[in-house]
């Protein structure tokens, strides 16, 4: 477009045969009501957990780096990451070591009004992908030479609790489950059900059974494993296909919980020819079904 504007882009979802969404929940309305197919994404707002099974180096390795990298601008930036009572101040120092700035109660306060002068669910322009000096000192407060991010203590998610959503800096929420996982999923639960719904979760664990109740007890499209969240775009070690955008589902108001891709651009036609009938056995069928609920 020589001159881009709403009107000439509306204009040009039009003419599309298809339209890929990435960006705020508006330009993904103006895209699904456009009348020409497309693939949106949904808010990001990814959740970290790290329980007490977890190699804590690599968590801390990876949280720090996930939560650097441009800036925070990446919709799958740790936003929260929320760590088991027994390794909860074990890892913090860690992430300290790693350039995280623990803010005091005062510092906190002082930061919130700075991120969300005016309230609402958004931050401030003055925050998103700029330096944690440059947002500590916006917000009053020194830091340390050499930090790379700030952390808030926080133990609460919804309007209430700006620090919950999606910060789109580099600040982090720090949580604290006691118990088993469980406790850990009711929080991921909390926060994305305040912004990032059918987003991206992980967990650091050395525990299958954990790794299940978070997949099974979340509504996330995307659940990563002892890795650094932004290799939910696409990593030479897990195999997800590389994108910039991310489905979160109807979860997340999308059509696709996928990492959009080349294969979602393609027609596929398919040629169908007659095949030998098979005798379906109604009692086989259902045989597990009937086993497990009776008949």
């Amino acid at each position: 477009l020589p001159e881009a504007n709403i009107a000439a882009t509306q204009e040009l979802m039009k003419l599309a045969d298809l339209i890929v969404a990435t960006g705020g929940a508006g330009m993904v309305k103006a895209a699904y009501s456009s009348g020409t197919p497309a693939f949106g994404v949904g808010v990001g707002n990814c959740v970290h957990v790290v329980d007490e099974t977890a190699d804590l180096v690599d968590a801390a390795d990876a949280i720090a780096v996930a939560k650097t990298f441009d800036n925070a601008t990446s919709c799958l930036a740790d936003n929260a990451v929320i760590a088991q009572a027994a390794i909860h101040d074990e890892l913090l120092a860690m992430l300290q070591a790693r350039g995280g700035h623990l803010c005091t109660a005062e510092e906190k306060t002082a930061l919130q009004a700075a991120m969300w002068p005016n309230g609402g669910e958004i931050p401030t322009m003055d925050v998103i992908a700029k330096s944690a000096a440059h947002i500590a000192a916006l917000a009053g407060f020194p830091v340390p030479d050499g930090t790379r991010f700030l952390i808030v203590e926080e133990d609460g998610a919804g309007p209430e609790h700006p620090f919950s959503g999606e910060k789109l800096s580099v600040v982090l929420a720090l949580y604290r489950y006691s118990g088993g996982i469980e406790n850990a999923v009711a929080q991921v639960n909390a926060i994305t059900g305040y912004q990032g719904l059918g987003h991206t979760c992980g967990i650091h664990t050395g525990s299958e059974d954990a790794v299940t109740a978070l997949a099974m007890g979340t509504r996330t499209a995307r659940v990563m494993v002892n890795q650094n969240l932004n290799e939910g775009a696409g990593s030479p070690r897990n195999g997800l296909p590389f994108t910039l955008s991310l489905g979160c589902g109807t979860w997340g108001g999308t059509i696709t919980t996928e990492n959009i891709n080349a294969r979602h651009f393609v027609n596929l036609t398919w040629v169908s020819r007659p095949i030998p009938p098979r005798v379906i056995d109604a009692d086989a069928l259902f045989a597990e079904h009937i086993r497990r609920y009776g008949p």
